[in-house]
């Protein structure tokens, strides 16, 4: 079968800064290898002998657990500090450096690219716990598009990894449907002239109107409504009437910040020594040194008061938006494209499941950026001296946002067993439903 290779526009000229990155994704994670890349690389190493002999018998250890498969056969150990062993004080991959892609695990070699299949079309895209593949999705002067591209510029043309597959058709109404639907909730997510809350709503509304004919166990059926719920959302009466409705909505209760606020607090419970938990606790003593002292806690970790907090966010969120505000809505925008293209919604049961999680994971990321200190006091000298944003301001900007979504992603959006745990908290609140979306929306 030929095989048709896409990404996104900005991918192709991704290229890894190494020791220039400010961070590094060779510390912290999790690396496995399969059974023929681990067998490579010893043989590799084992004909070149020295040094990374004793490193590879010494950190890269078989897995002997009952889990244990050809996918998962070997991992790599990593120093008491969290860094990988081969990791080099100039910030690259001695074994890189050495051999190339060829012997490395597929995490290591191919990182951040994410490969899919379905049918005959293989996807490439690109994870946002990598600050330059932040900066390449979020700043990319030309306007997001979907583009072929050739399997050489991938690190192992012939011998890439697959991080989901879908063999079409699949004898399954929810999978053979997904294309379509994808694609029509990426046309939602860039569609010209409405602001970015109104085309998170259209999506919500869509997800919700389908839900109850199109599901992992629907039947086929449901082609007819699921057809003419596809021609509804292409309707621009529909969309401006639905944009005035959330244009002209007010959230009254702070619902939504209780459980950001909440989920974030669990963060800092699980992961206190993390960079990103000690950002979270930056934002929060920046609330709380705003709260009158007798609203103050003992604890820091202690939730602040969410009438308060609501009111001092909704206007640190006015603030700055009233000089980023176009920006903003554009890279929050890309984000969501990045998302909805790289996670496949059939790997979740519903559709509606998939965008309510993921609107309530763009409300805790839409919460960090707008009560980012170093934000706010951009924001605030503006304000002061009566200025408009220039070029530095927005560059700075940029570096605050890079920041805070290569953090959010990696803690939260790549971290399946704490998405496990806010998913299970909000069915738990009943809040897995359609009438909680809007609260979240206009976070």
């Amino acid at each position: 079968m030929s095989l048709t290779y896409k990404t996104f526009n900005y991918l192709p000229g991704f290229s890894c800064l190494g020791g220039e990155c400010e961070d590094t994704c060779c510390k912290d994670w999790d690396i496995w290898f399969d059974q023929p890349h681990f067998e490579l690389l010893q043989a590799t190493i084992n004909q070149h002998g020295g040094e990374q002999s004793e490193k590879f018998s010494r950190y890269i250890r078989i897995n002997k657990s009952s889990t244990a498969s050809g996918h998962n056969y070997a991992q790599l150990n990593l120093r008491p500090d969290g860094s990988c062993p081969f990791l080099l004080a100039d910030g690259w991959c001695e074994l890189h450096s050495q051999f190339g892609e060829k012997p490395l695990s597929n995490v290591c070699a191919f990182f951040p690219r994410v490969l899919s299949r379905q049918g005959d079309i293989v996807e490439l895209s690109g994870a946002l716990s990598c600050p330059e593949m932040v900066r390449k999705c979020l700043f990319a002067e030309d306007d997001i598009e979907i583009v072929d591209f050739e399997p050489a510029i991938l690190p192992r043309p012939d011998d890439y990894p697959l991080t989901r597959e879908l063999a079409l058709p699949a004898e399954n109404f929810y999978y053979d449907n997904f294309v379509v639907v994808r694609d029509a909730l990426l046309r939602l997510c860039k569609l010209e002239g409405f602001g970015f809350e109104s085309r998170l709503y259209f999506l919500a509304n869509f997800a919700n109107r389908v839900a109850g004919f199109y599901h992992l166990e629907a039947e086929a059926k449901g082609g007819r409504l699921l057809d003419s719920e596809l021609k509804q959302a292409r309707s621009i009466s529909m969309l401006e009437r639905m944009d005035n409705y959330v244009s002209n909505y007010t959230a009254a209760e702070p619902m939504a910040i209780i459980v950001i606020q909440a989920v974030l607090q669990l963060r800092i419970q699980q992961f206190p020594r993390e960079a990103y938990s000690q950002f979270i606790k930056q934002v929060f003593a920046g609330y709380e040194a705003l709260l009158p002292e007798t609203c103050g806690t003992d604890e820091l970790d202690d939730a602040l008061p969410p009438d308060m907090l609501w009111l001092a966010y909704q206007e640190r969120r006015g603030l700055v938006d009233s000089y980023f505000s176009n920006e903003l809505d554009r890279c929050f925008t890309r984000y969501l494209i990045n998302c909805i293209y790289r996670e496949w919604f059939i790997t979740m049961p519903d559709l509606f499941t998939y965008v309510h999680m993921l609107v309530i994971r763009l409300a805790i990321l839409r919460f960090l950026v707008y009560s980012h200190p170093a934000i706010i006091q951009i924001a605030e000298r503006l304000h002061q001296n009566a200025q408009q944003a220039d070029e530095n301001d927005i560059i700075k900007l940029r570096e605050c946002l890079v920041d805070v979504v290569y953090k959010n992603s990696r803690a939260i959006d790549h971290n399946t067993m704490f998405l496990k745990v806010v998913y299970d908290a909000i069915y738990e609140q009943q809040m897995m439903t359609y009438e909680y979306s809007l609260p979240f929306i206009k976070f």
